[in-house]
């Protein structure tokens, strides 16, 4: 269960366009001692070797969802949610971060607060089209947002016809593998989608 939810965290993430510049080299060595201690279970070094990583750039994105995946899975949406709303502005009001605010509160039982936070993310973000295998994953994401906030019908529309553009093998197999996501949600946000209440 785990793999899956950090493999719709990846869609969800693709899915929220944030201009990047490059990353600083020292903040790509810590994201990484970060992500080990992480797998290692070393819970305070991850978080100390994130921080670190979050003082040399306060706005990196890989970062930030690095703490916030480590206060979820420590059962700690109250920190998680904390440390968004002491991220600098522009941050706080990315796609990406409005949403992982919602998906905080609904940890939190404030599912209504949440729904704004979507909704919100959903009328910023640019709307997505389906170009090319390039950016399939985006456009699920998007389809994935469109969803949570109560377009599921238009989101299975435009998930149908993304059946039927010429895909590779393993675009179809992908899209097989989250269809299943669309056509049984039933309301409840993202975390009722990732099964991570």
């Amino acid at each position: 269960m785990k793999k899956a939810f950090y493999t719709l965290i990846l869609v969800l993430t693709i899915s929220c366009k944030n201009e990047k510049k490059e990353t600083n080299p020292l903040v790509i060595e810590y994201q990484n001692k970060g992500i080990e201690y992480h797998f290692e279970n070393k819970i305070d070094s991850a978080i100390v070797f994130f921080k670190k990583a979050l003082e040399i750039e306060s706005t990196d994105i890989t970062t930030i969802e690095s703490l916030i995946k480590i206060y979820w899975d420590n059962q700690e949406p109250d920190k998680a949610l904390a440390f968004i709303e002491n991220l600098p502005r522009e941050a706080q009001e990315s796609t990406t971060l409005l949403i992982y605010r919602g998906m905080s509160l609904e940890k939190l039982n404030k599912s209504s607060e949440a729904m704004k936070l979507y909704i919100k993310a959903f009328k910023v973000n640019p709307k997505v089209k389906f170009n090319s295998g390039e950016n399939i994953m985006e456009f699920v994401g998007y389809l994935l947002l469109q969803t949570v906030t109560g377009e599921k019908d238009h989101a299975l529309v435009e998930f149908d016809k993304l059946k039927k553009k010429k895909l590779t093998e393993s675009e179809k197999q992908y899209i097989k593998s989250i269809e299943p996501v669309f056509r049984n949600y039933k309301g409840g946000g993202y975390n009722a989608i990732f099964g991570n209440k």
